[in-house]
């Protein structure tokens, strides 16, 4: 029974911004599921109104769907769909994990789980920082709408003096790379790494961060990003955003463990 589960939601899974309908031979090359199986699984969704088959033999998700998706949006905050992973991710790591969010300026902690170390990073719960220090701001800032960071990057800008050619081409590497590290930036002796939270229509109004002692993390960075990287993926496929194509990440699963398939960018 999990098993038929598990390949069912794989077949909704075939599904993103870029392939909205798709043909049966189409689902079972961009599913685990052979041809035969997912012919049958296609069936029964169908038959159940959560694909529609139309004139061209292509299928599209049906708008009971959308119906489902409004009752999660009403029921799952950002906050509800990272601490499970953001608990894990504390643990396997040693250093403390920050959920942020944007606010205008700023972006403010929203969650925090500290690591058991005496030596670590203190963050608060409802905490502000100006959104332009740290790698949770810059990566926030990466990932706005384009105009909408050019009229805050022209006011943080004119208030800072910062040199805005330089802080455009940091935030569009960071965009590239959908991960941003920052060393002392923000606290002397404090290094952290930082990835965006994709939400339904791969907005991103949250990221996630590590942070800890220089002495502790400089020296594990790529495996730490890798970490970091996973859990971005894992929280945003929670979210309804798609996955980020991190190289040697592979499709994040879901708590029934079908994998989702990373878009291309």
């Amino acid at each position: 029974m999990a098993r038929s589960v598990t390949r069912a939601l794989s077949i909704f899974d075939a599904f993103d911004s870029d392939h909205v309908s798709l043909s049966l031979q189409d689902i079972a090359e961009r599913t685990p599921i052979a041809k035969a199986t997912a012919f049958r699984l296609v069936n029964t969704l169908e038959n159940e109104g959560y694909l529609v088959r139309l004139q061209n033999g292509q299928y599209v998700l049906s708008m009971k769907l959308v119906r489902l998706a409004g009752l999660v949006q009403g029921t799952l905050t950002a906050r509800e769909a990272a601490r499970s992973t953001m608990i894990e991710l504390s643990k396997l790591s040693g250093e403390t994990i920050t959920l942020n969010a944007r606010a205008h300026h700023e972006r403010m902690v929203i969650e925090v789980v500290d690591t058991p170390s005496p030596l670590m990073a203190i963050s608060r719960s409802g905490e502000r920082v100006p959104i332009l220090f740290g790698a949770a701001g810059r990566v926030l800032l990466a990932f706005m709408a384009e105009r909408e960071r050019g009229d805050l990057l022209d006011a943080i800008g004119a208030a800072r003096l910062v040199k805005l050619s330089e802080l455009r081409a940091d935030l569009n590497a960071i965009r590239i790379a959908g991960i941003a590290v920052t060393s002392g930036t923000r606290v002397p002796g404090l290094t952290a790494i930082a990835v965006p939270l994709f939400e339904q229509g791969n907005i991103v109004q949250y990221s996630l961060t590590l942070s800890g002692p220089a002495v502790r993390v400089d020296s594990r960075i790529p495996e730490l990003s890798h970490l970091m990287q996973e859990a971005g993926n894992r929280i945003s496929s929670k979210l309804g955003g798609e996955s980020f194509p991190y190289p040697g990440v592979g499709p994040t699963e879901d708590a029934a463990g079908s994998q989702r398939r990373r878009p291309r960018r």
